[in-house]
């Protein structure tokens, strides 16, 4: 039955998937494949919401969809059956899919439709499958979970899984400890409750004893005794007369009903008094209210009752309607099933006359089974002799492919070990080259140490790193002096070598950094700021002579939801991988083997008016010359194949691009931007604009994803071997993998080699890694878009694992590319159309114009001359300066003119208003530059000229380095050269071993007797000192020759000539800057002078320049050729300069100043300050460099303030013509008026009326265009002013900082010659003392021989200074004893050594600076420091070998039930054993220093602390050791004594100090808890108290003694000192200093724990204690009296913190035994 439906799915249905019978529970348990085959019927119109996955929300989806469809055609499906499918039971999906089989059949035969068939359906029937549907619905939403819900059941469980592992991990050393103490309690508890069982048994058989003694008396019965009888009387009188009562109250009531109202009274008042003889008014009123009570009581229950029993009824009443239309909803459902379950008569013949049928085809299936199974036996023997055939040639084939397996394999490792070989000479040379370099700067140090004395000048090491880390060599191999016109390759590599070094240089000169630092004793000033003035007049020339061009728009293509390309190795899986995606999501997959037959294909078919026959014909061109397709042509070819794919779809680029050129040509073509072309680098410019527009950002890259199939090349071999072995068996196929596109191709045969191909697989593996390095490097570095994939798989899991990557690029994409389009690509799409298309810019409102404190007009005429972007300003001048837009450069010419009109007017006028904004300072951001329009020639001219000042500048500076370089190791070789030649002159012969060995000879000569002659002796000594002296004769004559040596090289000259050179380079370096100050002035006078004149102003003077020092005055002439180079060199390079730029330049003369001055200007020289006269030099030169500078700016000032002053006369005399032509007016109209006035008067006399005088004319108006023009000039000064100040100070600072470094070197200079110089002094002395000293000793060894009588039988010699015996036994003086070694303490035990102590210390401190730290962090850091592992394994063997287990038992034992530890007191008990003080000797010392305390600070130094005696020795007589070479004894007391004060002190104060109570009330502590705080309390009382103990804890513990001693000994000593004393009061600030004592008690913040209080909550608790006692707060209470208290107690019970614990005895215990560590108290 699962072979006939397979067929039926997969031949007749064609599924979109092959089922298969194994597997068809698996394929359908998802619903998606039945939901299909519905819909090939015609059945499921809703199929395209059905999901392919196998999660749980597919499921749950797909079965609610099609349970209608399965319902209509009657199929039984339910929820258990869907359970059934989703679950994937055996059977259950092939039962369904048979009933749909049956039934879709019939529904074909029937030819009805989906609507038909529900057409046809009854509406009861149609509304119970509603009904059904719902229900099914709900109940599979329950039944199958949502994915997210097991997503989440797998979190949560996989995280309870790990929170459970950290936890058993954590609890682990906690439960086996908990375990342990577990153990040992259960032992102690069954000990316990068999020494109970044992005292209960004894005691029971006691008791049984004691009762058999004791008589039994009878006890009266309960209700027999007298009070039980009394209360039994009592009860019956209660009861009597309530009874009483009731029945008189029941008379009552019934009189109540039988009398009249009239005689009511009466027997009411009957009853009363009767009643009240009867019974008394409480118990009346008592019972009346009890009955009220229960009247009322009775009421509420029958309430409750009756609504009780309405629910009841109203519940049964509703339950009864439910179950009638219950049983009313079954008796329709029961009718309307047996209605449509109703068959008729021919519907059961039917089936009748089909059972039959189906009896007949079973018998005749039978009959054809059995026939097929003989053919079937046949068609095996045949096939198993066939199979045996074949086995066989299958056996030889397979050898034969083994064989041609093995050989490529062997073919591949010899190419990899090649390869293998090759990438490790590659290696080895490169770390060769690097350790030669490092071999190099080793052997170059160790010269250079030679050289200056084991001082290398930080300089060179800085140019040695930087050669080093260039690759450069640091030795010298070739020489530049004479570089010829065909360098050798030594030296080109020394002239880049000077090229770095020069770029190093002036990078550091620059940015004042390096050796160009300001100097330590002098002010150090930032280095000078961009000036951005002169940045951008530059940037606008530039942009004037050199228009940028308009950006090319990217090429066009349409939106594509995936560009992508994946690459591997041959045989990778790429192809099959790619083609399957293809079929499944329809993505264009492109291969350019199919691409470029494609072309052939097209050209060959006379397509010559496409592009891709156009390529093809290109290719075959190629491919005929035997040539391959070149990379452009690729790329050509892809790119058509692109444009071609319709938007919104996605394409593949299969195993393209193969390299790193394919790449690139790839990405320009499809982006627009070349993305591999190498910057050129940036011309050299001395000011940059800092408005000016930056780069735009590198563009995204065009592909989504680079994803690589990576699979070994045995992998490769395996799959090629593989496919070749398919092929041999199959017959032909396709030739590999990456053939098989072209070979689907109908129309396409392509013949090949499979034996070339075979051949060329390791060649293209080959190649593949020898591309892929650097395509890795494009794709993963520069645009990150590469992903890797293991392909070692099989397909399937290949496919899904790749559809999965390029879905995420997908989404990825589709996110990433909403905020392209939103921020980058919109603008740069509009900036392209307002660069080709002029847009009218829309004026700004009058509001907006207001709040910037400008006029509408001033607002709209700035924006125009606005030009801070190089683009605004160059169109401007293009539409300014071009001729047929004459119209518009008016409009702009007005509007500027109104702007700056307007502009001037409100900065001069009185328009302004107080609120208005400051105006912004030139070079600012806010500054709007005056970009007037230039004339043509000025731009032209200016910009090669500022290109070669900068060149010449920067050229200069690098020269004058380069020198100052060669200078500076020229200085190094001279001063180690002449030290050694002085040295090598010192070691010349002498004539003094001649002397000794004839006087020697002379010595032997004599006979023996004669040598015992006093007289010979006298003799002999008399020659003796005859000798000695013609000795000390050659040494002084020797010495006095060395030192004239000596003046001779101080006096050379050398030191000067050298000094003068180097003034000149910094003097040269002055005149570069000079000259760019001047440069730049020239530059910015031309600009702005050429926006408001049409001629520019005459060049001014011949460029400064900077004085030399004439260095060929008084040479020798030995030397004068050597030092005229230099000189030569020198003045070159101080002059040299670019003189392209200017040709009318005269050729300059450098003035050259005499180096020595006169001796009258030493004198002067001296009184001004200056010590040498070098410095008095350089400080001229700087000065001259600065009148030059000033002169330069003076001349600038004055020349602007002509032009300004003739500008104001100009207009006065325009003012004064206006005026007077006015007045001219004004007096005529005047004399006109007269005449009338004269007639009028002569016709009417009257008194004359008074003379008018005449009005002022009113104010000339002057020209718009004229206040235009004079607000442009005004602000061309105001910017040139600015830009000419920033380069004054600019030029300045970088003179001074010359200055100042020229003056640090020669003094450098000065200093290492005046060493060299103080050197040779030093060993000249040295020499002459040893000579001199030798001689002694010859002297010594002759006079013992001349008085022993003795010959001389060893021959003396005196050899430069040593004096020998033989030539080979050297004779020197006694060596003294060697010091002793210093005392050093041996560890013992477990006692920590003072050094330790100390490095504890240290380590607490940094880690805790308060003395307070966190018990985890302390435990932590204890774990570290004993860890074999982590620490320094520098303490004792028991601290090292401690477990966790124990430093937690310590910790916590420290720590006293507290969160926080002081570790202070850990280090006292870890500095054990120290003398324990007593509580008389712990009162002296604390007198002692109150004694030394003269201030009553309450705080000593550590020289106070030292001169006070302890309650030990500071000192002890310890016994020295003999020998010499053992260290003196270790004195651990007198150490303890100091580390003491380290431990307690307070760094913080300066110096260090100690608060001596504070350090008392730690050494106070005490193994008995309570005796340590009374010893707290007498240190802070200054007295001794006592307190007597009643703990039966203490007399147990061995130290008891001990305590009971030292309390007698006090109180012997009190009753000595005074008898019985008075004893003195504690107050209560004494008892919170004793309480609060200890830091870890102060930190504590556990508000759980019991014994823990605020210093505000014990002062409360002692105040009621003192009021309690009948005292006053500030009364002191004896403390016999205050001790007595329960509070008090508690607190004295409860101080841990006075607790003195020994560590070194649980840990001496703890090796001893092996068991767990048990803190015990000292």
């Amino acid at each position: 039955m699962s072979d006939i439906l397979c067929r039926w799915l997969n031949v007749e249905l064609r599924l979109s998937k092959t089922v298969d019978p194994r597997s068809i529970s698996k394929d359908f348990a998802n619903g998606y494949l039945i939901g299909e085959v519905l819909h090939k019927y015609q059945l499921q119109g809703d199929f395209d919401l059905f999901l392919k996955s196998n999660t749980a929300n597919s499921k749950l989806n797909n079965f609610t969809l099609m349970e209608p469809t399965l319902q209509l055609l009657g199929v039984s499906f339910d929820l258990s059956m869907a359970q059934a499918v989703m679950r994937e039971q055996h059977g259950a999906a092939t039962r369904l899919l048979y009933q749909l089989f049956i039934l879709l059949q019939k529904k074909r035969k029937a030819g009805l439709t989906g609507t038909a068939m529900e057409a046809m359906q009854p509406a009861a029937t149609a509304c119970l499958h509603r009904v059904e549907n719902d229900i099914y619905s709900e109940r599979l939403r329950t039944v199958v979970k949502r994915e997210a819900d097991l997503k989440l059941q797998k979190i949560a469980l996989k995280y309870e899984i790990k929170g459970r592992e950290i936890y058993d991990k954590s609890v682990m050393a906690h439960f086996v400890e908990q375990q342990r103490r577990q153990k040992v309690q259960e032992e102690m508890r069954l000990q316990d409750i068999e020494k109970h069982r044992h005292a209960r048994r004894k005691q029971h058989e006691i008791m049984t004893r004691i009762q058999t003694a004791i008589i039994q008396i009878p006890k009266p019965p309960p209700n027999r005794t007298l009070k039980a009888l009394e209360k039994q009387q009592q009860n019956r009188k209660k009861q009597e007369a309530q009874k009483v009562h009731m029945e008189i109250a029941q008379f009552e009531k019934i009189r109540k009903k039988l009398s009249p109202a009239g005689g009511f009274g009466t027997s009411s008042l009957r009853y009363v008094s009767h009643g009240s003889q009867l019974q008394r008014p409480e118990e009346l009123a008592q019972a009346n209210s009890e009955y009220i009570q229960k009247i009322r009581q009775r009421l509420e229950e029958d309430a409750a009752a009756r609504q009780q029993r309405e629910k009841r009824r109203r519940r049964v009443l509703v339950e009864q309607m439910k179950a009638h239309e219950a049983q009313e909803e079954a008796l329709r459902e029961e009718q309307l099933v047996e209605r449509l379950t109703r068959q008729s008569q021919l519907e059961r013949r039917l089936a009748v006359q089909l059972m039959q049928l189906r009896q007949q085809k079973d018998v005749l299936r039978q009959n054809r089974v059995f026939r097929e199974r003989q053919y079937q036996e046949q068609r095996l023997r045949d096939f198993q002799e066939a199979l045996e055939r074949e086995a066989a040639l299958a056996r030889q084939a397979s050898l034969d492919h083994a064989e041609e397996t093995r050989k490529e394999i062997e073919l591949h490792d010899r190419i990899a070990t090649e390869r293998a070989q090759a990438r490790y000479r590659k290696h080895s040379d490169s770390c060769r080259e690097i350790l030669e370099q490092i071999v190099d700067l080793a052997t170059k140090a160790g010269e250079y140490r030679l050289l200056t004395g084991n001082l290398i000048p930080g300089k060179l090491m800085r140019e040695w790193k930087e050669l080093m880390f260039c690759g450069k060599p640091l030795y010298d191999s070739g020489s530049l002096e004479e570089l010829p016109a065909d360098p050798t390759p030594e030296q080109f590599i020394e002239v880049e070598k000077q090229e770095i070094l020069n770029n190093q240089d002036y990078d550091e000169y620059m940015s004042m950094t390096g050796e160009w630092t300001w100097p330590e004793d002098g002010e150090t000033k930032p280095p000078p700021s961009n000036n951005n003035i002169l940045g951008h007049v530059v940037l606008r020339l530039q942009t004037i002579v050199n228009p940028p061009k308009p950006d090319t728009l990217p090429p066009f293509f349409p939106r594509f939801t995936l560009k992508a390309c994946v690459l591997g190795k041959l045989f990778s899986g790429k192809t099959t991988c790619l083609t399957r995606i293809a079929k499944v999501h329809h993505i264009h997959i492109l291969s350019a083997n199919v691409l470029i037959q494609e072309a052939l294909d097209a050209h060959q078919l006379g397509r010559e008016l496409s592009v891709r026959a156009q390529h093809g014909a290109a290719v075959e061109k190629f491919l005929r010359k035997g040539r391959s397709v070149p990379d452009e042509l690729l790329v050509d070819i892809a790119v058509e194949a692109i444009r071609a794919i319709p938007a919104d779809s996605g394409w593949i680029l299969d195993g393209f691009p193969v390299d790193l050129t394919q790449a690139k040509l790839l990405e320009k073509a499809l982006g627009g931007s070349d993305t591999g072309k190498e910057r050129k680098n940036k011309r050299s410019n001395l000011s940059v604009d800092s408005n000016a527009p930056k780069e735009p950002p590198p563009p995204s890259p065009v592909l989504d994803l680079a994803l690589l199939l990576d699979v070994s090349d045995d992998h490769v071999l395996d799959r090629a071997a593989k496919q070749a072995y398919e092929e041999e068996r199959s017959g032909p196929a396709g030739a590999g993998e990456e053939s098989c596109a072209p070979a689907r191709e109908h129309n396409v045969v392509i013949a090949r080699d499979k034996s070339l191909g075979k051949r060329q697989i390791q060649h293209r593996i080959t190649a593949f890694q020898d591309t892929w390095p650097k395509l890795e490097k494009w794709f993963s570095g520069k645009q990150s878009i590469l992903m890797r994939l293991n392909a070692e798989m099989s397909e399937d899991m290949l496919f899904r694992k790749v559809e999965s990557i390029l879905y995420q690029v997908m989404m990825q994409s589709e996110k990433g590319e909403v905020v392209v389009l939103d921020s980058g690509k919109a603008p740069a799409v509009s900036t392209a159309l307002v660069q080709v298309t002029p847009v009218a810019v829309p004026a700004p409102t009058e509001s907006t114009l207001t709040q910037e404190g400008l006029t509408p007009a001033v607002k709209c005429s700035s924006s125009k001359s606005n030009s801070r972007s190089p683009k605004g300003s160059q169109s401007n001048i293009e539409k300014s300066t071009s001729e047929g837009k004459d119209v518009h450069r008016g409009a702009v010419g007005h509007s500027r003119t109104l702007s700056i009109a307007s502009s001037y007017e409100n900065s001069h006028g009185g328009n302004t208003s107080p609120t208005e904004p400051l105006a912004p300072t030139p070079g600012t951001a806010h500054w709007v530059y005056v970009d007037e329009p230039l004339p043509k020639e000025i731009p032209e001219y200016l910009v090669p000229y500022w290109e070669n000042v900068c060149n010449s500048y920067v050229t200069n500076v690098k020269a004058v380095m380069q020198n100052l370089r060669t200078e500076r190791i020229l200085i190094i070789h001279h001063l180690f050269n002449i030290r050694e030649e002085f040295k090598q002159y010192l070691r010349r012969p002498d004539l003094k071993q001649e002397f000794v060995s004839q006087w020697q000879q002379n010595y032997n000569s004599i006979p023996k007797d004669m040598r015992d002659d006093e007289e010979t002796k006298a003799e002999l000594h008399q020659r003796l000192d005859d000798l000695r002296e013609r000795l000390w004769d050659i040494c002084d004559k020797r010495k006095e020759e060395a030192g004239q040596e000596r003046a001779a090289i101080m006096c050379d000259g050398w030191l000067e000539d050298h000094t003068a050179v180097l003034i000149n380079h910094f003097s040269t370096l002055m005149q570069v800057e000079v000259d760019r100050f001047q440069d730049s002035l020239r530059l910015l006078r031309d600009y702005y002078t050429g926006m408001y004149k049409q001629v520019l102003s005459e060049a001014g003077p011949e460029f400064t320049c900077i004085p030399l020092l004439d260095i060929v005055v008084l040479e020798e002439p030995g030397t004068q050729t050597d030092k005229s180079k230099s000189s030569e060199r020198v003045t070159k390079s101080a002059g040299k300069r670019d003189s392209e730029g200017d040709e009318k330049k005269k050729t300059k003369v450098v003035p050259l100043i005499p180096r020595r001055p006169p001796s009258t200007e030493v004198a002067s020289m001296k009184q001004k300050g200056f010590q040498d006269p070098d410095e008095k030099l350089l400080h001229d030169i700087y000065q001259t460099a600065l009148t030059a500078i000033n002169n330069m700016v003076s001349v600038e000032a004055v020349q602007r303030e002509a032009e300004e002053n003739e500008e104001a006369q100009q207009q006065m005399d325009r003012q004064r013509l206006q005026r007077m032509s006015q007045a001219s007016a004004s007096a005529a109209a005047a004399a006109n008026s007269g005449k009338d006035k004269k007639k009028a008067g002569t016709k009417k006399k009257g008194p004359p009326s008074p003379a008018q005088e005449p009005s002022p004319p009113p104010a000339p108006e002057e020209d718009s265009e004229e206040v235009c023009k004079r607000a442009i000039r005004n602000k061309i000064r105001q910017e040139y002013a600015a830009a000419l100040d920033h380069e004054d100070s600019a030029v300045k600072v970088r003179v001074e900082l010359v200055k100042a470094c020229a003056l640090c070197m020669v003094r450098v200079l000065h200093r290492q010659a005046e060493q060299a110089f103080r050197t040779m002094e030093e060993w000249l002395g040295a020499r002459f003392l040893s000579e001199m000293n030798s001689i002694d000793q010859l002297a010594e060894v002759v006079r013992h021989h001349i008085e022993s009588a003795a010959k001389l039988q060893s021959e003396l010699m005196l050899v430069c200074t040593d004096f020998f015996l033989n030539g080979d036994m050297r004779v020197v003086v006694s060596p003294p004893n060697p010091p002793r070694p210093a005392p050093l303490e041996l560890p013992t035990d477990s006692t920590l050594t003072i050094l330790q102590l100390e490095a504890f210390y240290r380590q607490l401190r940094k880690v805790a600076p308060t003395g307070v730290q966190c018990s985890t962090d302390f435990w932590e850091i204890l774990q570290e420091i004993t860890s074999l592992n982590m620490g320094t394994n520098a303490l004792p063997d028991p601290w090292m070998h401690i477990s966790e287990s124990q430093l937690v038992e310590l910790v916590s034992t420290l720590t006293q039930n507290t969160e926080m530890l002081d570790w202070r007191q850990f280090l006292l008990s870890a500095a054990l054993p120290w003398p324990t003080p007593t509580l008389p000797q712990l009162l002296q010392v604390l007198a002692r220093f109150k004694m030394a305390d003269a201030g009553a600070t309450g705080s000593l130094t550590e020289e106070q602390y030292l001169k006070v005696e302890l309650w030990f020795p500071s000192e002890r007589a310890l016994s020295i050791p003999e020998d010499l070479s053992e260290p003196l004894p270790y004195d651990r007391l007198a150490n303890l004594r100091k580390f003491f004060f380290l431990l307690f002190a307070d760094p913080n104060c300066s110096p260090a100090r100690v608060d001596y109570v504070t350090m008392l009330l730690y050494f106070a502590a005490h193994p008995d808890p309570m005796q340590g705080f009374v010893r707290a309390l007498s240190v802070v009382m200054g007295q001794p108290l006592r307190h007597h103990s009643s703990s039966r804890l203490l007399k147990s513990v061995p130290y008891m003694e001990e305590g009971l001693s030292e309390s007698t000994e006090l109180e012997e000593e009190v009753e000595t000192q005074g008898g019985p004393r008075g004893e003195e009061g504690v107050s209560i600030p004494a008892l919170l200093r004793a309480i609060c004592h200890g830091g870890a008690w102060e930190a504590c913040h556990n508000r759980f724990h019991p014994n823990w209080k605020s210093p505000d909550e014990y002062k409360e608790d002692f105040v009621k204690v003192y009021r309690e006692l009948g005292y006053k707060v500030e009364d002191k209470i004896p403390f016999s009296i205050l001790s007595q208290h329960p509070v008090i107690q508690d607190l004295i019970e409860g101080s841990a913190q006075y607790q003195l614990i020994d560590i070194h005895r649980a840990l001496q215990v703890q090796q001893s035994e092996g068991e767990p560590l048990s803190l015990m108290v000292s």
